[in-house]
């Protein structure tokens, strides 16, 4: 009798455990369905978990969640007691948990069991997408994205040439822009950038800008010039910054440094010299010289020409010619004697006129000439060149002579 009901006691527990039930789940009898699961705990460097369900053999069951960090479950569906698989993101914290509820339930909906899937911190992670940035010499601008699961700081973040932006995120990922200034210098500029996590995690991106390209070239590189004041021009052409000198005062540079192309205007004073005449011009970067040759031609003395005689008396004569030069003529005139036939204005009677033009045809009168007498002529024009003379020509005044007294030197 006593083990009788011992049996009906035990059969009358079991039929109270099965149907709805929030809690877990006990061994079934007869028909009932069962249902018990348990929390699940991830390490923070996993990515997947196993979920155990205890289940009768004719209970079939499904498994749901919300939140997105449970990229799935598998299977979601089943019968019995069965493993499904848990995948999870990484957890992008390094200090804090995160906890998910799953729900599983039988077909019926008559038992559920909510359970908490719970994900540790992760270790702390920082990555870099590059880990060196290379700039040309000219001003601008990169980027770099910056991922982790910490609060990040850039260490050392500024110098005069380069800036970041921004300096600290706590954001999962974050596009970091350096910008540099243009390098003026003759060197490369470097700089290593180390980016450090809350946990002493740290990566490190070294920035490199190139220094400004030291060729150029020179054209034309030979050049003539005519006597006369003028300019001339040459080009530089590249990217070099560059200086540029006159080994000469008389000709002197528009420019004498500066960076990139640029046409130098070079001025050429007057070259008064009867020879020709050479510049050089240097032009320097860092890493080499060209050299520019300017060549002005030799300055030339007046030309006379057409030297004639008229109204010839007994004491006077009218002497004319024309004269042409390449700088203006400061003073002309002529040199007259009766005794030399090639009369200078250092030795002999002479009469002169001042003047500024290049060119002319003066006609000069003479005087107080001896009666009867040869005389002979030559004219004269003066430039910053110097002193031409022109060929002799000679006249004879009229021989009615007045007296022997009478002055025999013309007056001019």
């Amino acid at each position: 009798m006593k083990k009788y009901l011992l049996f009906l006691a035990c059969t009358l527990l079991y039929i109270a455990c099965g149907g709805d039930d929030d809690g877990g789940g006990t061994t079934p009898s007869g028909g009932s369905e069962y249902l018990n699961v348990q929390n699940v705990d991830i390490p923070g460097g996993n990515t997947t978990a196993t979920l155990s369900i205890q289940a009768s053999s004719n209970c079939e069951w499904n498994i749901t969640w919300t939140e997105n960090w449970i990229r799935s479950i598998s299977p979601t569906t089943g019968r019995g007691s069965q493993n499904a698989t848990i995948t999870v993101t990484t957890n992008p914290s390094s200090s804090t948990s995160r906890t998910a509820v799953v729900t599983v339930s039988n077909k019926g909906g008559t038992i559920k069991r909510d359970i908490n899937v719970t994900q540790s911190p992760s270790s702390e992670s920082l990555a870099l997408s590059v880990t060196s940035l290379n700039f040309t010499y000219t001003a601008g601008s990169q980027t770099v994205t910056v991922t982790g699961n910490t609060q990040w700081n850039v260490v050392e973040a500024d110098e005069e040439w380069f800036s970041v932006s921004p300096k600290t995120s706590s954001a999962e990922s974050t596009v970091v822009t350096i910008n540099v200034t243009e390098n003026t210098s003759d060197n490369e500029r470097k700089k290593v950038l180390t980016f450090k996590g809350n946990g002493g995690t740290s990566k490190q991106l070294e920035i490199i800008q190139a220094v400004r390209p030291t060729d150029f070239s020179v054209t034309p590189t030979n050049i003539s010039a005519d006597a006369p004041a003028s300019t001339v021009t040459f080009n530089i052409v590249g990217e070099a910054r560059w200086t540029a000198q006159s080994n000469q005062s008389w000709a002197t540079l528009s420019d004498v440094s500066d960076t990139g192309n640029k046409t130098i205007t070079v001025s050429l004073s007057d070259n008064t010299n009867e020879q020709d005449r050479t510049a050089e011009i240097t032009v320097s970067s860092s890493s080499k010289s060209e050299k520019v040759t300017i060549t002005q031609a030799a300055g030339t003395k007046p030309t006379i020409t057409e030297v004639t005689y008229s109204d010839v008396t007994q004491t006077t004569a009218t002497i004319s010619f024309k004269y042409n030069s390449m700088f203006p003529v400061k003073e002309y005139g002529i040199c007259c004697s009766s005794t030399n036939q090639e009369p200078t204005l250092e030795s002999d009677a002479h009469k002169s006129e001042t003047g500024s033009a290049k060119q002319g045809s003066p006609s000069i009168p003479l005087s107080d000439l001896a009666p009867g007498t040869t005389y002979y002529i030559r004219t004269y024009a003066t430039s910053a060149v110097g002193t031409q003379y022109s060929n002799t020509i000679s006249f004879t005044t009229n021989s009615n002579v007045p007296g022997g007294g009478d002055n025999v030197t013309p007056n001019v």
